[in-house]
């Protein structure tokens, strides 16, 4: 594998290699010269700039964070720490719908622009940077927002058409696929047809279609159904967003849900999946709010709340909260900036300490009330065992989470601790649990997101690739980052290389801000 170069910017030397590819491991030193690998082998007679020991350390391919929502972190801080502590040098954003394009009329919004074309643009024009690379997806919620709007109207004929042209344009300019939110206002409203349609569209340039499905819970079945559809309707190569089994009724079907996903390859559907090691998700608190209410956004269901429907609002939300115990499964990470003395309490605690009622489902009213709609929440609502059965198939690693800076001072809010340790979790448990091999466990978390979102120039080492490098130790990779005190740091990344820049040296963050905006090859793929 050496090649036959005299000269590098940079030779990481002695380190085991770990390819990416789940090939076998070997001791060898890897050269990087002009942002690209040069050169992996034995190469004791290359002299470079400079040099890097990894004696005991793996070195392996930049970590692919396969479900973020970074779209627009860099313009509040571009260290990307929590991300690049990790050893993550890429994330798949603009996912569950949400991308900064196309902008919906009346957006004052400086960065939600008309075209992915125009937020590149941008990017170079305001001279920004970032510590990590990004590939952007387009948001089907962003695309009905700025076509049909925020209600639940289905697209009409001409409405369908706009949305098709506007995401042809955006995937013919290089963004990477598609991205569903159908839990969320207003994709929530769309039908079959619609996502089929748009399926239609991503298949073209050989696209895929990631989904935040419809239900994670009780209408696990259809939802999954739904997604195969897409698939089989459109010829999409179709993703199903942090999977999980988010209802106490549904445990234990693990196998049976990995079981469809299977069966839809076997049927000639390519499904894939991502997942984060958690047992909590976290988002907004009106998603448990009954869907209908939403129609219009934050507002219309503010305004509802506040009007003779709050009653059957607060019945849609007592489904989910109906006695203490369940209560206690919600903790509060953010508040909008409104209401900040129940960040890191339960919804159980506010009801009874501050609001002073066993009502639940009517205090996370009132929250919502509070927090303009604003609160953001930790559900602790899945299964231990799940989780791990997941874990344990060839599914791929998404925080779900944001490049976020290291300084708490710099937050204020307590986010989910999986902006901090998604990936790092993954090798924990891999390697305590003994799930995997490391070759296998590097490999999922590098050239199995490269693969499935078609990114050909990262996810391996070898010679002519992207020099997006993670230099770790295997023995004590693990997050830092708890629940309770998010903004913790990964530990066990020593040396981390982004576009052939050292982004982290000897466990700490340098200066260097080389991350790029991705822009998609078009053209067949597989």
């Amino acid at each position: 594998m050496a090649e036959s170069i005299q000269t590098a910017d940079i030779i990481i030397r002695g380190g085991t290699i770990i390819d990416g590819a789940g090939g076998p491991r070997f001791r060898g030193d890897v050269a990087v010269k002009n942002g690209k690998i040069a050169a992996i082998g034995d190469l004791n007679a290359v002299r470079a700039q400079r040099e890097f020991s990894a004696e005991g350390l793996a070195v392996a391919p930049g970590f692919i964070d396969a479900h973020a929502h970074s779209d627009t972190e860099f313009t509040r801080d571009s260290s990307g720490a929590s991300k690049l502590y990790q050893g993550i040098t890429t994330e798949i954003s603009g996912n569950c719908g949400d991308s900064p394009f196309p902008a919906a009329p009346g957006n004052k919004d400086e960065w939600q622009l008309d075209s992915f074309s125009d937020f590149l643009k941008a990017f170079s024009a305001r001279h920004c940077s970032m510590a990590v690379n990004q590939a952007l997806l387009a948001g089907h919620g962003a695309l009905r927002k700025a076509v049909v709007g925020s209600g639940s109207k289905a697209a009409s004929p001409a409405e369908l058409t706009e949305m098709k042209r506007l995401l042809r344009r955006d995937l013919q300019d290089g963004a990477w696929g598609l991205s569903l939110g159908l839990e969320y206002a207003p994709g929530c409203f769309a039908d079959q047809q619609e996502l089929n349609e748009l399926g239609k569209i991503a298949a073209e340039t050989d696209g895929i279609v990631t989904c935040h499905m419809r239900s994670e819970g009780l209408q696990i079945d259809s939802a999954l159904e739904e997604l195969k559809e897409v698939g089989r309707s459109s010829g999409a190569h179709v993703h199903a967003s942090h999977l999980k089994l988010d209802h106490y009724t549904v445990h234990g079907r693990a196998p049976q849900v990995w079981s469809a996903i299977e069966n839809a390859n076997r049927e000639g559907i390519r499904f894939t999946a991502d997942m984060y090691p958690y047992t909590a998700s976290a988002t907004a608190l009106s998603i448990r709010c009954p869907r209908w209410s939403m129609d219009g956004g934050p507002e219309a269901l503010l305004e509802h709340l506040q009007s003779e429907t709050r009653k059957e609002i607060v019945e849609g939300i007592r489904r989910h909260y109906f006695n203490a115990q369940r209560a206690e499964t919600c903790l509060f990470s953010d508040d909008g900036g409104l209401w900040p003395q129940i960040v890191g309490k339960t919804l159980r605690y506010v009801a009874e300490s501050m609001l002073h009622t066993e009502d639940y489902a009517d205090a996370a009213a009132q929250v919502l009330l509070r927090t303009q709609a604003r609160a953001q929440c930790v559900f602790f609502v899945m299964n231990e065992q799940d989780m791990l059965y997941f874990l344990s198939q060839d599914i791929c690693i998404g925080s779900d989470g944001y490049a976020l800076p290291g300084d708490p001072e710099r937050l204020h809010y307590n986010p989910h601790p999986r902006s901090y340790g998604a990936i790092a979790e993954f090798f924990r448990i891999a390697r305590e649990k003994r799930l995997c091999s490391l070759e296998e466990a590097v490999r999922r978390v590098t050239s199995k997101p490269a693969d499935i979102f078609s990114i050909r120039d990262r996810g391996r080492l070898a010679a002519g690739m992207a020099a997006d490098i993670t230099v770790f130790d295997p023995a004590s990779i693990a997050p830092r980052s708890t629940y309770l005190n998010a903004v913790q740091l990964a530990q066990g990344v020593q040396l981390v290389l982004v576009n052939g820049a050292v982004a982290l040296q000897n466990g700490r963050q340098t200066e260097e801000r080389a991350g790029q905006l991705l822009r998609r090859s078009i053209g067949k793929q597989r």
